[in-house]
């Protein structure tokens, strides 16, 4: 079977995340709000709210809970 020649969502997966979403994902791991994130970060609140978003897309992951769990089980993060 050919290899499909537009990435899919699993591809897409397996090709990580930026840095800035990968600290992103760190200050969610720790349990603070897109507001907390955004005054340590001095961005907006709005653009943690769009790192939010494309972390999880690019995952495939719908829930912030489940967006947790998978950053502890794959390494991604280190726990507080």
């Amino acid at each position: 079977m050919p290899l499909p020649t537009r990435p899919t969502k699993l591809i897409r997966r397996r090709r990580g995340l930026t840095p800035r979403e990968l600290e992103i994902l760190q200050h969610i791991v720790a349990g603070k709000s897109n507001k907390e994130i955004a005054a340590e970060l001095n961005l907006s609140a709005n653009t943690v709210a769009v790192h939010r978003a494309n972390i999880m897309d690019t995952l495939g992951i719908h829930k912030t809970a489940e967006l947790v769990v998978y950053a502890i089980r794959n390494g991604l993060v280190t726990l507080p």
